[in-house]
Order: structure tokens, then C-alpha cells, then sequence
């Protein structure tokens, strides 16, 4: 008696360097099978900067003005003579409200 089982045959599957062949991608074109290609943003430059983060300014002063309105003045006479009634600094002023020196001086 002999055995008679069915052999099956695989193909292996083809390395990614021989997917890269330019006659490979050339011939998929050709009989019009799938081609992926992916364009690489700054390839090869020896940039150290991230793309994105060099546009958030301009999409942050699209989405808000980047000039605030100016506070009237009976604003920082009320701001200040609060202050002076207290007896602080504009740097005790600052570190209280937790904000920087130069932010309340411009007030």
C-alpha cells in the first residue's frame, strides 16, 4: 500500500530589498498591481528641528490674536494703589498672583 498524501507548496514571501528593486516596482506598475510609495518629509537633510512645532506659532495666531487689548488706565491705578495700600512690591505682587515680575509691571 502506499501513501498518498497531498503535498503542498508554498512560495516564499519576497524580501523587502527585492520589493525595492526598481524593475520590481517597475513591473507592478506596469501590470498595475499595488504600489506603495511614502514621500518622507526633509529626508536626508541634517535638520535637528521638528517640522510641526515650527508652524504652531502661525496656527496659534490664526486661532487667537497674537496682540492682547490694552487695559484702560483707572485699571492699573486701581492695580497699583491696592498694592501700595498693602505696602508690597510689584516682585511680592508677582509671587503671590503667581506670575512673573515683567507681567504686572507692564500692568
Amino acid at each position: 500500500a502506499q501513501d498518498w498524501e497531498p503535498v503542498v507548496l508554498h512560495k516564499s514571501k519576497p524580501k523587502a530589498q527585492d520589493l525595492r528593486n526598481p524593475k520590481a516596482v517597475n513591473q507592478a506598475l506596469r501590470t498595475g498591481a499595488e504600489v506603495l510609495t511614502v514621500k518622507k518629509f526633509d529626508a536626508g537633510s541634517n535638520k535637528k528641528t521638528a517640522g510641526p512645532v515650527v508652524y504652531a506659532r502661525k496656527l496659534d495666531e490664526a486661532a487667537e490674536p497674537a496682540a492682547l487689548e490694552r487695559v484702560g488706565g483707572e485699571v492699573r491705578h486701581t492695580i497699583q494703589k491696592a498694592r501700595l495700600d498693602k505696602k508690597m512690591s510689584q516682585a511680592e505682587l508677582a509671587k503671590l498672583i503667581n506670575e512673573r515680575v515683567q507681567v504686572v509691571q507692564e500692568y
